[in-house]
């Protein structure tokens, strides 16, 4: 696992707490009426009421014809009126809480996500039929395969139809396993490959994060009006981040080459050395 990092969206990820969230923390023990909530929050009741319409606050709990809040209502109002105070609206709030509760990715709602990926690694997905599967991996392909294939997003089905998410990726493994590689070991490789991507990203987002973005308020999402600052940054990082993991990964294939060939060819003259 990768400790956690200290970006906008993982700082959304502390920041949302949800009235639901069980067992229920200490601070939430505390009640407060519609008023109550509106003054600790230096708010209104009115804003309180236009967000609960918009389902961008949840509804108080019913206690007769009283509703009533708690701490987790305090913190999502706070993080409203923070969000609005850097320049988002309320649709945008809407939608970026909505996507964090649904587990979804955040950054198409925050607008990075193209500059993160760029044009060249937006796929459109593949269709791929079982009898091709079958002709491609043969007795390789059995239910163990393809339930981890399908746990790694290789794969996903739809209805009758088999949907290949990256063409490229499953390209790539099409020809390594027609090389001789077994394709339980490619999918085993992948998990362990990106495990490793991952930290390798992480370290370039953080980069990122800690010098461009932190420096405005480390407690706070970039302003709406900085996030197209960060995207033309993500998107003059990317290209050189790829040709720094290129050099990187050229550089450790001859190493790990050299020394994993080298100990074979020093293993086998010593058994020629070795006297009969």
């Amino acid at each position: 696992m990768i400790a956690p990092m200290s970006t906008p969206l993982s700082l959304l990820q502390r920041l949302l707490q949800r009235p639901d969230d069980s067992p229920r923390a200490l601070d939430d023990e505390r009640e407060f009426s519609v008023d109550e909530l509106a003054r600790e929050a230096g708010s209104t009741v009115r804003n309180v009421r236009a967000y609960q319409d918009r389902g961008l606050l949840p509804p108080p709990e019913r206690r007769g014809r009283t509703g009533v809040y708690f701490a987790s209502h305090l913190r999502r109002l706070r993080l409203i009126g923070s969000l609005l105070e850097r320049g988002y609206g309320l649709s945008n709030i809407k939608e970026l809480l909505e996507s964090w509760e649904r587990g979804q990715d955040l950054d198409h709602v925050l607008g990075l996500d193209e500059a993160i990926l760029g044009a060249w690694n937006q796929e459109a997905p593949a269709v791929i039929g079982f009898d091709e599967l079958q002709a491609i991996f043969g007795d390789e392909l059995n239910d163990e395969v393809i339930e981890r294939a399908l746990a790694q997003g290789l794969l996903q089905f739809d209805g009758e139809r088999i949907n290949v998410p990256s063409p490229r990726l499953f390209n790539a493994g099409v020809e390594l396993h027609r090389s001789g590689i077994p394709l339980a070991a490619l999918l085993e490789h992948l998990a362990v490959l990106r495990s490793d991507t991952e930290h390798l990203a992480a370290g370039i987002v953080r980069l990122v994060v800690t010098h461009l973005v932190d420096k405005k308020g480390a407690d706070l999402l970039p302003g709406a009006a900085d996030l197209g600052q960060l995207a033309e940054v993500f998107m003059r990082l990317r290209p050189l981040a790829e040709q720094v993991v290129l050099v990187e990964l050229a550089r450790g294939l001859k190493l790990s080459a050299n020394e994993m060939l080298g100990e074979r060819v020093g293993e086998i003259l010593r058994q020629l050395e070795q006297p009969r």
